[in-house]
C-alpha cells in the first residue's frame, strides 16, 4: 500500500501532464476512427466486431498514453505539455519498439543448446 501511495505522490503534480497524454490517446482514437470510415465498404468491418473494436481502443489507446507518459514522469524525466501530448499520440509505437527490443535482446542473450543427435 506504501508503493501506490509514493506513486501517487509523484505523479500527482504532474497529473495535468498525464491528463494532456491521455487527450493525446483520444485524438489517436479518433484518428484511427476516421481510417475505419475511410475504407472501402469491403474493407470494413462487421457491426459486431466493429464495436467491440471501437470499444477496446476508446479505452487502451488513452490509457496507454496516460501509462507511458506516468513511466516517463516515474523515471524523473522532465516534460513539458507539448511532450505529454506527443507521448500521447504515439504510444502504440513506443510500447511497440520497446517490446520488440527486449524480444530480439533476448533472442541475442538466449544460447542454444543441443542435445545429442540432433
Amino acid at each position: 500500500m506504501e508503493f501506490v501511495q509514493s506513486i501517487h505522490a509523484i505523479l500527482k503534480p504532474d497529473i495535468g501532464m498525464i491528463a494532456v497524454s491521455f487527450l493525446g490517446g483520444l485524438i489517436l482514437f479518433g484518428i484511427k476512427l476516421s481510417e475505419h470510415f475511410n475504407r472501402k465498404p469491403t474493407d470494413k468491418h462487421s457491426s459486431f466486431r466493429y464495436i467491440g473494436f471501437t470499444i477496446f481502443i476508446f479505452i487502451s489507446l488513452p490509457c496507454l498514453g496516460a501509462i507511458v507518459t506516468s513511466v516517463y514522469l516515474l523515471n524523473g524525466d522532465k516534460i513539458g505539455y507539448i511532450l505529454a501530448l506527443q507521448l500521447g499520440l504515439t504510444s502504440p509505437a513506443i510500447v511497440q519498439s520497446l517490446v520488440s527490443t527486449a524480444a530480439n535482446n533476448m533472442a541475442k542473450n538466449q544460447t542454444v543448446t543441443l542435445v545429442d543427435g540432433q
